[in-house]
């Protein structure tokens, strides 16, 4: 009896997984590709791309910039389908990004662990921004046949890697995908040859990050000077500051 109850039980979560991959494909082939040309595709895969430059330079000098990108928006494509099975709104694509990205300042990345990355950033983001949502990672674990167990693992370490720090506002996340100007992605666009699009993202990547640096020390800087005078501010009243 019992015997038959786990088999009935067995075929049933067997069931449910494939109509779970055929409904998760369904929408998959629908979405794959529309976005390529958007510029949010362009921002948030730059920002990628730029992770890999930086941890993963042998997979970024290997391939064409045309391949890396298209591996990255394959990844993104995949991220929009899964939120529109659960009919969340597409534009979370940025915080999940953004999310990542806190992750890989501390962690690194190599290009073979960006889905599990990606994947792992939508399940806590939706966790934490859908409130109608009830995502479940036996659910994603169907789909692409992963152990749950090894989800929860990995939901876990995303977790301790960025802090547990998921409040940020909507100008953050405006931000974030501004770091890419507009321009830039005419330009690319306009350009016919792989050589000379390379050749331009390296540029202006590298003009980003000094910019970026640039910015992060003024700030810093600014922090110091706040700093210094609540110090002496606190001296001069005779206080201790800790």
């Amino acid at each position: 009896m019992t015997s038959a109850t786990n088999n009935n039980s067995s075929s049933t979560e067997q069931q449910q997984a494939v109509l779970y991959q055929k409904i998760f494909k369904k929408i998959y082939e629908s979405k794959a590709g529309t976005n390529k040309n958007s510029w949010e595709y362009f921002s948030l895969g730059l920002t990628v791309y730029q992770w890999l430059t930086e941890n993963d330079p042998v997979y970024t000098h290997t391939l064409v910039l045309e391949d890396v990108l298209d591996a990255v928006y394959e990844i993104f494509d995949i991220i929009i389908s899964i939120l529109e099975m659960l009919k969340s709104n597409s534009s979370l694509l940025a915080p999940i990004v953004y999310y990542s990205n806190s992750f890989v300042k501390r962690a690194g990345i190599k290009h073979n662990q960006l889905f599990n990355l990606l994947l792992t950033s939508t399940i806590v983001t939706l966790k934490f921004w859908s409130e109608s949502v009830q995502i479940r990672n036996i659910l994603l674990a169907d789909i692409f046949e992963f152990p749950v167990k090894d989800i929860n693992i990995m939901e876990k370490r995303f977790l301790s890697g960025i802090d547990y720090n998921l409040n940020i506002s909507q100008n953050e996340i405006s931000e974030f995908l501004a770091r890419f100007d507009k321009s830039y992605h005419e330009r690319f666009q306009k350009l016919k040859h792989f050589k000379e699009q390379q050749a331009l993202l390296t540029q202006y990547i590298k003009q980003h990050k000094n910019q970026y640096n640039t910015k992060k020390q003024l700030s810093k800087s600014a922090n110091n000077i706040t700093t210094t005078s609540i110090i002496i501010s606190a001296d001069t009243q005779n206080c201790e500051t800790y």
